[in-house]
């Protein structure tokens, strides 16, 4: 189920025990993170726990957000930069029950949560690597609690002579690899997705055959009909839209293979819902029958009071 506009407005939230405005979206199997501007930055806490989340990325601007509870998912991807550029306030972040196996991501964990303090990685298989306690204090200096255990001082000095060693030597550059094992990996599932979707709007000779208003979905008419500047701008635009009416138009302009910020869509509605099917003609009838002998007995029984 997509993580859509309705499904935010529509989803419980409520004061949790500690203070914190929170917004549930557990166990809706939500395939990806989207959408989320739509709360408006109102929470402190945001729990997509048990979904089926493989990428933690595409955050809006979320300055109040604190907690991210994210465990039962199949992360194994984390944007860094994007959790720096937009989530600038998290402290708490739990992933437990992951994918998460690269020592890559806990870089981009550190890179992307300079305020982290309780970070939950527990049922992950990076936690069976060696050191990796050790390895996960020293990238986030600023933890206080890893998997449930308070760090401690002496743990920070192991990890420090952990970084300076051949040891830690051989983990960065085992991180780095990682890193750009996971890019090519992330790329080459965007170009598998976007050569799928143009199978069904191309023609067989390979010629582009779309044309306004054909396309079988938003997400079809996106990958094919828009340049790599048009579609980072419209994925800002969604990702900053300020209610589910203003996503629909996006969603409506893209699907048509018009781009939203063009001079095209200042002449451009969102057609109006079809009209409900008119009554059958026999039901029509019958109804207007009904109301004829309604009314001639009417009329015969004043006919007889004005006659009486």
């Amino acid at each position: 189920m997509r993580l859509s506009a309705n499904i935010l407005n529509s989803a419980e939230q409520r004061t949790n025990p500690i203070g914190e405005r929170e917004i549930l979206l557990r166990s809706l199997a939500i395939p990806a993170i989207e959408h989320l501007a739509v709360t408006r930055d109102q929470f402190d806490t945001i729990d997509l726990s048990n979904n089926h989340l493989a990428r933690l990325e595409n955050l809006p601007k979320l300055e109040r957000l604190s907690c991210l509870y994210l465990g039962g998912n199949g992360i194994n991807f984390v944007d860094g930069k994007n959790l720096k550029k937009n989530c600038p306030s998290l402290k708490t972040v739990i992933l437990s029950g992951n994918g998460v196996k690269g020592w890559n991501v806990i870089g981009d964990l550190g890179l992307g949560c300079s305020k982290l303090e309780f970070l939950s990685l527990v049922g992950n298989p990076v936690t069976r690597r060696q050191h990796y306690r050790l390895f996960t204090i020293h990238k986030i200096p600023t933890l206080k609690v890893l998997d449930f255990q308070k760090v401690k001082q002496s743990e920070r000095e192991r990890a420090q002579r952990l970084a300076v060693s051949a040891a830690g030597a051989a983990m960065e550059a085992d991180a780095r690899l990682e890193a750009r094992a996971a890019a090519v990996a992330s790329s080459a599932v965007s170009d598998d997705t976007a050569f799928a979707s143009s199978t069904h709007v191309n023609g067989e000779n390979g010629t582009n055959t779309f044309e306004p208003g054909e396309g079988k979905s938003a997400e079809e008419s996106f990958a094919t009909q828009f340049t790599v500047d048009e579609k980072a701008k419209i994925r800002d635009m969604v990702a900053n839209a300020e209610s589910a009416e203003e996503i629909d138009r996006i969603e409506s302009l893209v699907k048509r293979g018009i781009f939203p910020g063009s001079s095209e869509t200042a002449n451009v509605s969102i057609p109006p819902p079809p009209p409900p099917p008119p009554l059958p003609e026999e039901t029509t009838q019958g109804i207007d029958g009904k109301r004829s002998a309604e009314g001639g007995e009417d009329g015969t029984d004043s006919k007889r009071q004005r006659a009486g």
